[in-house]
This record gives C-alpha cells, sequence and structure tokens, in this order.
C-alpha cells in the first residue's frame, strides 16, 4: 500500500500525523504548564500583596495593638488592594499572651475586632462615663479641661471601635466557606475566590487568613484553550511548510526567534529583527512576540515605578514613604529622642524646567539628591515624594543639630552654584524644619508634616534659600489640621 504513495506524498503522510501527535501532546502540556503558570503567577501576586503588610501587623498583634491594626490607615492600605475581600488576623500577643483577633471585609469596608467580649463593653462605657464626669467637674484648669476632653474623645472612640467589632461580628455572614487550613494557598472555583493563609512573625504566632478574588484567574481558562488552539494552528501550518520544502525559508527565522527569546526579556528587541517586516506566519509570529514582549517590558516599568526606590535618585519614593515615616516617628518616641522632620523644595524648579530642559531638571534633582543624603545617616530617612520636594526624617537629641543638618543642606546646595535665570542666578532650596520631643504625644505624623511643610511655605514667602526652624514645645498641642493643596507650593515654586 505504501508503494501507492509517492515520496512526496509519504513524507508529507508521514509527516502530517507527526505533527499532529506532537502537536496534541504539546498542547496538552502547554496547557497542564500554563495554567499552573497563571495560578503560580496569582498565587505570587496576591503574596506580594500582603506581605509588605504582615510586618506591621505581627508588630501590633505582638503587643496588642488594636489601634493598629483598626486605624483608618490601615483600613484604607487595605482596600487599596482590590481583590482583597476579607482579611482575619489570628493571634497571640508576645507580652501578654492574650488572643488578637481582626477582621477586615471589603463588601461593608470596615475593619473591626471579633473578639470583643461584653466585659469589655462594660468597662470601656464605665470609663468613658467617668471621664465625662470629670470633664464637667468644677475648678479645673484648660490645660486639664483640654487633657481630659482629649482623653474624653479618645474613649468615645475606643468604645464606638468596641459596638462596631461587636456588632459587625454578630451580624457578619461570609458569603463563601471559612475553612483555615494547613495549605498555603486553597482555590474555590465554586465561588471564584483563593484563600491564602500566612503565618505571623511575632514570638507567640499566629496567623493571617485571606480571601481574594479570582474570578479573573478563572476566566483565564477559556483564553489559555483559545490560546493553545491559535499556537497548535499556526505551528501545524509552519509545519506543513516545512514538509513542502520551504525548510530554510522557515527554520532560519524560527532559530533566530528562538535565539531572542532565550535572552532576558527587559533586553529583549524583536522590532530589529527583519522578521517582524514579513506578511507570513511567521511575520505574524514576531508581532505577537514583539506586542507581548513591549506589554511586559511596560509592566515590569511599572512595577520598578511602584517600587520603594526612585528611579531618578535613588531615594525611596512615596510608595511606602507614609508608612515608614510614621514607623520611625513611633519607633523615636518610644525610644525618648527627639524626632526631626525637614521638607525641602527646590525653588523656581518650573521655571528652571522650562529654560533648560526637563533633561537638566532631572540632574539637578539628582544633585541634590546627593547633597541630601551626604548628609544623613544610614538610620535617616530620606524621600522624594514629589518633582522637586524632598522630606527627611531623623532622630535628634539637640535643636542645634537638626538646623545645623537642615542649614547645611541648604548651604551645600547654594554652593554647587547650578547656573539659573533667577536674581541671584543659582539654584537654591527652600527648607521648613521642625523638631517633636517625646513628650509631644498629641502630635501625629500627618501634623508634623504639614507643620513642617508650613515652615516651608514660610521660607517660599520670605524669600527663598533660606532654612525655617521651630522646636515643638512638650505641652504644645498640633494646630487644627488644614489641607492645603499642592498647587500652593507650586504657585510660590
Amino acid at each position: 500500500m505504501l508503494k501507492r504513495f509517492t515520496i512526496n506524498q509519504l513524507l508529507f503522510v508521514s509527516h502530517l500525523m507527526l505533527v499532529i501527535i506532537l502537536i496534541a501532546g504539546m498542547s496538552y502540556s502547554r496547557y497542564q504548564s500554563e495554567w499552573e503558570s497563571r495560578v503560580n503567577h496569582e498565587a505570587a501576586l496576591i503574596e506580594q500583596s500582603v506581605l509588605p503588610l504582615m510586618r506591621e501587623i505581627s508588630a501590633a498583634v505582638a503587643g496588642r495593638n488594636y489601634t493598629a491594626l483598626t486605624m483608618p490607615s490601615h483600613k484604607d492600605t487595605l482596600r487599596s488592594i482590590e481583590s482583597l475581600l476579607l482579611l482575619d488576623v489570628e493571634g497571640t500577643s508576645d507580652y501578654q499572651d492574650k488572643k488578637v483577633c481582626v477582621r477586615y471585609f471589603r463588601e461593608t469596608g470596615d475593619i473591626w475586632r471579633i473578639d470583643v467580649s461584653d466585659e469589655e463593653l462594660e468597662q470601656s462605657r464605665l470609663n468613658r462615663d467617668n471621664l465625662a464626669s470629670q470633664v464637667d467637674a468644677d475648678g479645673l484648669s484648660d490645660v486639664t479641661k483640654r487633657k481630659l476632653a482629649f482623653l474624653l474623645k479618645k474613649a468615645e472612640e475606643d468604645l464606638a471601635a468596641l459596638e462596631l467589632g461587636k456588632a459587625r461580628t454578630q451580624e457578619f455572614a461570609a458569603p463563601w466557606p471559612l475553612r483555615p487550613n494547613s495549605a498555603k494557598y486553597e482555590l474555590l472555583p465554586e465561588y471564584g475566590v483563593v484563600a491564602v493563609q500566612l503565618p505571623l512573625y511575632n514570638k507567640n504566632g499566629g496567623m493571617v487568613y485571606a480571601v481574594f478574588d479570582a474570578s479573573r484567574l478563572f476566566s483565564l481558562k477559556n483564553e489559555i484553550y483559545l490560546t493553545i488552539a491559535i499556537e497548535a494552528s499556526v505551528a501545524l501550518l509552519i509545519s506543513l511548510l516545512l514538509i513542502v520544502g520551504v525548510t530554510h525559508w522557515l527554520v532560519a527565522p524560527l532559530r533566530r526567534l528562538a535565539e531572542q527569546m532565550d535572552k532576558d526579556i527587559e533586553k529583549l528587541n524583536i522590532a530589529d529583527m527583519d522578521e517582524v517586516n514579513r506578511n507570513d506566519e511567521i511575520g505574524v509570529l514576531a508581532r505577537g512576540l514583539h506586542r507581548l514582549t513591549r506589554k511586559t517590558q511596560s509592566q515590569l516599568k511599572q512595577l520598578k515605578h511602584l517600587s520603594d526606590t526612585d528611579a531618578l535618585t535613588g531615594l525611596s519614593g512615596r510608595h511606602n514613604y507614609e508608612d515608614r515615616a510614621v514607623a520611625l516617628y513611633k519607633a523615636t518616641q518610644r525610644q525618648g529622642a527627639y524626632f526631626g522632620a525637614i521638607v525641602c523644595d527646590i525653588d523656581f524648579f518650573k521655571r528652571y524646567n522650562d529654560t533648560f530642559g526637563h533633561g537638566k531638571g532631572d540632574e539637578v534633582i539628582k544633585k541634590i539628591a546627593d547633597v541630601l543624603l551626604s548628609n544623613t545617616r544610614n538610620n535617616d530617612l530620606c524621600f522624594r515624594i514629589g518633582g522637586e520636594e524632598f522630606v527627611v526624617l531623623l532622630k535628634v537629641y539637640e535643636a542645634e543639630n537638626l538646623q545645623y543638618i537642615a542649614e547645611r543642606m541648604r548651604s551645600e546646595v547654594e554652593a554647587l552654584a547650578i547656573p539659573h535665570v533667577t536674581e541671584r542666578g543659582i539654584v537654591t532650596l527652600s527648607i521648613g524644619a521642625v523638631m517633636v520631643p517625646p513628650q509631644a504625644k498629641a502630635w501625629t505624623y500627618p501634623d508634623i508634616f504639614d507643620f513642617a511643610d508650613k515652615q516651608l511655605y514660610a521660607a517660599k514667602h520670605g524669600g527663598r534659600n533660606r532654612t525655617i526652624f521651630k522646636e515643638i514645645g512638650r505641652d504644645e498641642l498640633p494646630p487644627e489640621r488644614e489641607h492645603c493643596n499642592d498647587t500652593s507650593i507650586e504657585a510660590v515654586d
């Protein structure tokens, strides 16, 4: 029977059957690999979104600090994780061996304690009522009244949080089964979610149990089927072309594409290859790979942009600025040291960019960042929080030290003598500096930053190229928060 076939036909049929078998096997293997890869990728993204919170959560559990776990900024952080549907924190404090149980639920937008007892509620009400009676007492000084009023407000907030926790726990009903187990990840296809369980870092341990929306992951199955079908069809077509004698026309370009694909994705440049301009299937494959490469490279750039380090200056970026700033402030207070905040802004920087171009502007930013870094220690924090605005946070022991550091930063920038079109003829820096004693418990970090920002604003209005330093008194209370929009500084430049 084989004698009836010509050699070309025999080769065509035999190779076609071999190709079909190979494509079928490879498609199945590709599906298994692709699905596993998608699942692992989704799990890695989920873990990456939770891991930055683990140290903060572990520290709060270790000290049984419910305030840190339920504060608005923490809730905003959880809300910013778009796919996070639920997060349970259950652990034991390191110092009192008491349970710590907190729950966040995206549907209600609340974060609350789930272990509130009736005794705690009653004790909180008694504490609130006791403070309320003290505030109304006669013969109190103004300072004492303010302190009692502050404590009363805090007691009312604590009571409200306990009542919210009790109510939310009683009415809560999860739309999916909550079943923590020993597995790190658990897919629940019938509910379109994935559950993650991660251990806490504190001494007595605990777990974070989080549920994420994975509907997008499960919808990818059809896309995988379609992608594999397309790839199998392309492979079959290419194989057919190979069989009929265009080996050289197809094998050489595929070999070059394969060599490119072995390179690091960031160095991959398909656009320079001749195959991109071809009108056949190899061109389609090359252009598809080029589009996929550009998309991947763009996503990598976005991930780098969201990382902690500012790509231009090497300073810490804005991504984790607030968390690190608050953490340093609290640590400095616990250590009984003074906390220093220095807010810097380049004078007339928009005019510099408009005159010399953004390339030169970037060089100026780098040079000023180098000056700031050279005047800080390893334990100090230095951030670039805007185009030309920097924040330096440090632990100090004397007001003169902070004032000296801030003034040295300003003078060293002036000493660079970078030409500018202003009256002074050089690039200068305006600085607002604030030092906070450890006794100033009423001050939060946002209060301190706003106060330092006002000093910067005053330095701008006072003529620029100057440092305005303020030391907060031990009993001084923070001014009422003023939410100045960013255009206030830009208007002064």
